[in-house]
């Protein structure tokens, strides 16, 4: 019965519950707040789905994303996965980055979740593709897989390369994968294909027949001629065997060794396009000398250099035909020469042809002319040839009616000329007056057809005479003469057909020579006649031209300069130039008015106002007036309007300016600027002369300045020196003036420092005299 009761009780209390119950259920809605007041609160930590009906865990929701993962195939779009789970992208996308984080072999690639089991099956497929074609290309399967490259080649290829996928890279393309049965398949073709060529064969054939693609091929060639078993070379897109090479090669040796030159001809014959790097790297131990046309052993050039020696030093003749194969042309011989040539060898030797002849073999061989040059400059003379020339060329460079004069002075000037014409007034010939035909060496293999008659040079001469505006010309010896003196010498050495290329070559110098003697003997016989006759009104007047022709080109010089520095030469060259001309004026009239004139040295100016204050009214005012314009005279133009004036008063006549001889005369000076520089050893005068040179060769002008303007022309040349030059000169210039102020040193030092400073100058003298012989305007080319 307690058993009973107890369930009874039990019972109610169960019926009691069940009716409690109703009263504490919870809504939907009340289930939704609750939620949300626990998310917002922290407490607990869910994902809602797209619809909001339910409620997810991470963890829950990462369980699902790898089980779509798996189900998938290794291999799941984010998008599809939040359309499958319900739930919102952003989660998806946050829970797959944990999962990459988390699994190393995971990969989140372009909003999609891959996994190594994908990986692994698409490398055994891209194996399957390689089995089966031979060779694949990342690019294709890219489209296959929708992938990206990188990825492909990195994480799918080449990590699985040789674990998975057997196959080779191409060296010249990462992105292709070959096996390597189809490898050695194709270099089986290749193989077969060049070992059955024997000449030159263009690449692109062997493509055609062997059906191999490009890149296998260029990459099985370099493999192959590594490995010595062919020769590649293709500069034209060709393939040259290894024997045609070996016997190329072989025949190049063994024809420059016998011959010790080839030419370029021979070597293009054999096929091959460069020469000169061909023949460098088939003869690597030979000093190789490259011609226009040839190429040319260094032991054949050793041997004509050896004989040019012997040459020099026996003062002879060498034919260097002779020395070198006779395969050889002229041109080459020439070239050889040039190479073989130095600047020393050239200063002691000539060319003719291919005969080389020393100065000194030369000199020896005409030295026989030189009595035929006395005895015709002597018959000359006594003949009375010489002076009839000397008035021609006098009258020639007169022109009475330029000036407007009174008759008296024109009777005076007749009178003056016809006492020249007789010969009793000497005019001596200035040296840029006396006409000379010019020298040219004779191209090898023409001087035949130069020299066939034995009177070119008379009829050069005569030619020359008449362009330059029929000046009189006198010829005292011939190239006929000439060359019979000579023959005589040469006729033993076998040499007589040079008898007239020597001719020509010695004509100028030797009727230079006899012009020279024959105006030699005239001035004699003018001394024995008259010893203490006044200098004649002719020789001022010719020596008035030249120096007034000289300060007008030397105008043109300085005038370059700044004004400051264009007054320090203005006054330097009125006080030599323009003292010259002023103390010729002054003698003249002294000597005309029978003024005192046994002065000792140069005048003074007290010397030359006393003489015009002295003189005849006809000469007083001009002459005060140019002697003061020495000190006065701001400009050239104004010293020289003086000086025509003077020049006048005195029945003295200026010659026309002829600017066609300026160039001449500009080229004359420098020459003898050159001449005094070779000669010249104290460096303050080399530094001077150096520096005229260059200003004369850049500028084509004139200018005569002193020690201390040296600084003010190497500031004018800055922009015609090169900086190089330039600094050589400025170095020589400081060395010049430190030299110069410790000359005066009493003490043991400031000998010691002047020693080491001169040891400097010597040093660097020859490579200013260097700089300045070798100096040429920019843009200007030497004719030879």
């Amino acid at each position: 019965m307690a058993d009973w009761d107890e369930i009874k009780r039990l019972a109610a209390d169960f019926q009691k519950a069940q009716l409690s119950t109703s009263l504490q259920r919870l809504s939907e809605r009340n289930c939704i707040e609750i939620v949300r007041l626990l998310i917002d609160k922290g407490l607990i930590d869910v994902i809602y789905t797209n619809d909001g009906k339910e409620y997810l865990t991470q963890d829950h929701l990462l369980r699902e994303v790898k089980d779509e993962l798996y189900v998938r195939g290794g291999r799941a779009n984010l998008i599809e996965l939040a359309k499958a789970l319900n739930v919102d992208f952003g989660k998806i996308e946050h829970i797959a980055k944990r999962l990459v984080d988390r699994d190393p072999e995971l990969h989140f690639l372009l909003g999609q979740l891959i996994e190594k089991s994908y990986i692994d099956r698409v490398a055994s497929e891209i194996n399957q593709k390689l089995v089966q074609y031979g060779e694949i290309n990342i690019g294709q399967l890219t489209v296959t897989y929708d992938l990206p490259t990188d990825f492909i080649l990195n994480k799918i290829v080449l990590a699985n390369l040789h674990k998975i996928i057997f196959a080779k890279q191409d060296p010249t393309n990462a992105h292709i994968f070959f096996t390597q049965s189809y490898i050695m398949r194709n270099k089986a073709k290749i193989r077969g294909a060049l070992a059955a060529i024997t000449k030159p064969t263009p690449i692109s054939v062997i493509l055609n027949l062997t059906d191999v693609p490009a890149r296998i091929l260029y990459m099985s060639l370099n493999e192959m001629s590594s490995l010595g078993s062919v020769t590649v070379q293709s500069p034209a897109g060709q393939y040259i065997p290894h024997v045609y090479e070996r016997m190329q090669a072989d025949y190049v040796k063994d024809y420059f060794h016998q011959n010790g030159y080839i030419t370029n001809e021979t070597v293009s014959k054999l096929g091959v396009s460069d020469v000169r790097s061909f023949m460098r790297t088939r003869l690597p131990d030979e000093k190789l000398i490259n011609m226009k046309n040839c190429i040319v052993s260094n032991r054949l050039i050793e041997r004509v250099k050896d004989a040019m020696e012997v040459c020099i030093s026996s003062n002879s003749y060498l034919d260097v035909s002779t020395l070198l194969p006779s395969g050889l042309s002229n041109e080459n011989i020439e070239e050889i020469l040039t190479h073989i040539l130095t600047p020393t060898i050239r200063k002691q030797t000539y060319v003719f042809g291919t005969v080389v002849l020393t100065i000194n073999f030369m000199d020896e061989c005409v030295k026989g002319c030189q009595e035929l040059v006395d005895e015709h400059a002597k018959r000359a003379v006594e003949s009375g040839n010489y002076q009839k020339y000397m008035a021609e060329k006098m009258m020639q460079h007169q022109d009475v009616d330029s000036f407007g004069v009174d008759e008296g002075k024109v009777d005076k000037r007749e009178e003056r000329r016809k006492k020249a014409a007789s010969g009793k007034v000497g005019g001596g010939a200035q040296g840029r007056e006396t006409k000379t035909k010019s020298t040219k060496k004779h191209a090898r293999g023409n001087r035949g057809n130069a020299m066939d008659s034995d009177d070119d040079g008379e009829m050069q001469a005569s030619a020359g005479g008449k362009k330059g505006g029929k000046e009189p010309h006198l010829e005292l010896i011939t190239v006929k003469e000439i060359a019979k003196v000579v023959e005589k010498v040469l006729e033993p050495e076998g040499l007589e057909m040079l008898d007239k290329d020597l001719a020509h070559h010695y004509y100028p110098i030797l009727s230079k020579q006899a012009l020279a003697k024959a105006h030699e003997l005239y001035e004699l016989t003018l001394q024995k006649s008259n010893q203490n006759r006044r200098q004649t009104h002719a020789s001022i007047q010719e020596k008035l031209n030249t120096l007034y022709n000289d300060i007008r080109l030397y105008e043109k010089g300085l005038k370059l300069f700044p004004s400051d520095v264009q007054g320090q030469l203005l006054k330097y060259l009125l006080k030599t130039f323009g003292t010259d001309i002023c103390n010729e004026l002054c003698l003249y009239v002294a000597a005309e008015c029978n003024l005192n004139t046994n002065f000792s040295g140069a005048l003074t100016p007290e010397q030359r106002t006393k003489i015009a204050n002295d003189s005849g009214a006809e000469y007083r005012g001009p002459l005060q007036t140019l002697c003061k314009s020495l000190t006065t005279s701001e400009s050239v133009d104004d010293f020289l309007e003086k000086t025509e004036k003077t020049m006048q008063a005195c029945s003295m006549m200026l010659k026309k300016i002829d600017k066609k001889k300026d160039r001449n005369l500009i080229l004359c000076h420098k020459h003898g600027l050159l001449e005094q520089l070779t000669n010249c050893t104290d460096p303050a005068l080399v530094l001077h002369l150096a520096v005229l040179i260059i200003f004369t060769i850049s500028t084509q002008t004139m200018l005569h300045a002193s020690g201390r303007h040296v600084s003010a022309i190497l500031s004018f040349l800055q922009t015609a020196l090169t900086a190089e030059d330039s600094k050589v000169f400025n170095n020589y210039h400081d060395l010049v003036l430190k030299l110069l102020s410790t000359e005066s040193a009493t003490t043991e030092e400031g000998k010691a420092n002047a020693e080491e400073i001169s040891k400097q100058l010597g040093e660097l003298t020859p490579v200013v005299k260097s700089i300045a012989t070798n100096f040429k305007k920019a843009g200007v080319t030497t004719v030879e």
